[in-house]
């Protein structure tokens, strides 16, 4: 039933998506953000080897569809790599194009740069989808910036969240997206 009315969602987002749409959130909780929300350059840690990087400096100059996971959920998450995987398939112009994938961990304790590194072996994930998680004192800055409570790792969110070229929160997907819709808007920011 979800993925039933998700997909309903994604198709009507290339509506909501078009030029000529509003340029206002088309429900309460998904659609475009008006106006754009800039990311601030919170310190994260990359997977596998770990390095430090200001989150804004990772996604300046791309288009990125940022997803909330943590590796050892094993409900939505890996629902949401399986389609972050396909969005991959869906774009095979992905890096020459600007666009990346990012999955940022909402466990900055359990998740260390080998656990992320294994989540994106797990889907396959090609250059240009990187994992980070941020250090446990910036976590509830960024669950406030994308609309998630202090209980996150309970309920936290299926909704992806598509970041400009300028490190701007510009829309906000439905839960669950199909790879489809995601791959549409990302060409399209």
């Amino acid at each position: 039933m979800c993925v039933r009315a998700a997909a309903a969602c994604a198709t009507a987002l290339g509506f909501c998506f078009a030029p000529h749409a509003p340029a206002t959130v088309v429900a309460a909780d998904h659609g475009r953000v008006d106006p754009p929300v800039p990311i601030p350059d919170i310190p994260v840690r990359r997977a596998g080897d770990g390095a430090s990087a200001g989150l804004a400096e990772l996604l300046r100059g791309r288009v990125t569809a940022l997803q909330l996971m943590f590796t050892g959920c094993s409900s939505v998450c890996p629902i949401q790599g399986a389609i972050f995987e396909r969005v991959q398939d869906l774009l095979p112009e992905q890096q020459s194009a600007g666009i990346q994938l990012m999955s940022l961990s909402i466990d900055p304790r359990g998740d260390t740069p080998r656990a992320m590194q294994a989540w994106l072996e797990r889907f396959d994930a090609r250059a240009g989808w990187i994992a980070v998680a941020p250090t446990p004192k910036d976590l509830d800055r960024l669950l406030d910036l994308f609309g998630q409570g202090s209980n996150a790792l309970e309920t936290h969110t299926t909704q992806v969240n598509i970041i400009d070229r300028r490190a701007d929160l510009v829309f906000r997907t439905p839960d669950l997206p199909s790879a489809d819709a995601i791959a549409s808007i990302l060409r399209r920011v």
